[in-house]
């Protein structure tokens, strides 16, 4: 979907499509165009003719609870933020970035989080609050020139849109921090490894397991998280390159990787926000 077709489209296709992505439907004309071209990826042509020096991967960890009360009474707040970077041509990890936050509208964690996250209300007491901690994280950022208008060609990569469309704007927002340009553009690893196996969107251990991967850490740590999404991204970037003779060839097929990895907006802020309530037990057997 390019933003030459949203701009033909008449109110009621921009309706279909924003509740599509459970976005708000309400504004003229103009604000719903807008709101559609910021939630979904009108870059392809620019995605196809880039091929990316470094992949970013994030896996934020958030405030939670067991039974939690009404969205909209009970606000989730980033406790851990990790960043680790793959380099592409050398498919391999080479830096990470690593933080916990303290939370500060709910600062006691519920026991069901720390069971979950394996974070100690230690570690969260002696952490900075997310201001500081995403200014450390732009200023890494930066000095590994990974910001918009700099010179590296670089993508993030999570594993649910819940971690910029959900956390990272949620906590954006009650910090009166301005949404980061660096954080529209990223890329849904479940999507991607749907697409290229042709199955069904799987977990982080599923998805390792089908690779042959052993799961590293535990599930639920934001860094231990953030590194086998790397070695899941890592896999596939090595299954399109093999047998690939030249390095032309190997350009284009990563290319048309990176095509099909194309973001999935599939939650904003102005619609329904994920269940939280979910056992632990299941999730650690995912």
């Amino acid at each position: 979907m390019s933003e030459q077709e949203i701009n033909q489209f008449p109110r009621r296709t921009l309706v279909i499509e924003l509740e599509k992505r459970n976005l708000s439907t309400s504004g003229d004309t103009h604000i719903l165009k807008k709101r559609l071209k910021q939630n979904v990826d009108c870059s392809t042509k620019e995605v196809i003719q880039q091929s990316y020096e470094f992949l970013a991967i994030i896996d934020f960890e958030a405030t939670c609870m067991e039974n939690p009360p009404p969205p909209q009474h009970y606000v989730q707040e980033i406790i851990e933020f990790p960043i680790v970077l793959i380099d592409v041509t050398q498919r391999r990890i080479i830096d990470t970035f690593h933080s916990y936050c303290r939370p500060i509208i709910h600062p006691i964690l519920s026991d069901y989080c720390k069971k979950l996250t394996r974070i100690t209300q230690e570690q969260v007491n002696s952490a900075p609050v997310f201001a500081e901690v995403f200014a450390n994280a732009e200023k890494w950022l930066n000095g590994r020139e990974l910001l918009p208008f700099q010179k590296r060609k670089y993508l993030f990569v999570t594993d649910s849109p819940s971690d910029f469309n959900k956390y990272l704007r949620m906590q954006c927002n009650i910090t009166n921090i301005v949404y980061p340009m660096w954080a529209h553009r990223w890329v849904n690893i479940k999507t991607t490894f749907s697409k290229f196996y042709s199955t069904r969107s799987g977990r982080i251990r599923n998805m390792l397991e089908q690779l042959g991967l052993r799961l590293e850490g535990h599930l639920h740590s934001g860094l231990d998280d953030a590194i086998n999404i790397a070695r899941i991204v890592i896999e596939l970037i090595k299954k399109t390159t093999e047998n690939v003779n030249g390095y032309r060839r190997w350009k284009r097929n990563l290319r048309e990787w990176y095509v099909s990895t194309v973001q999935d907006l599939t939650q904003g802020l102005n619609g329904p926000v994920y269940d939280t309530k979910t056992n632990i037990d299941e999730m650690e057997h995912a």
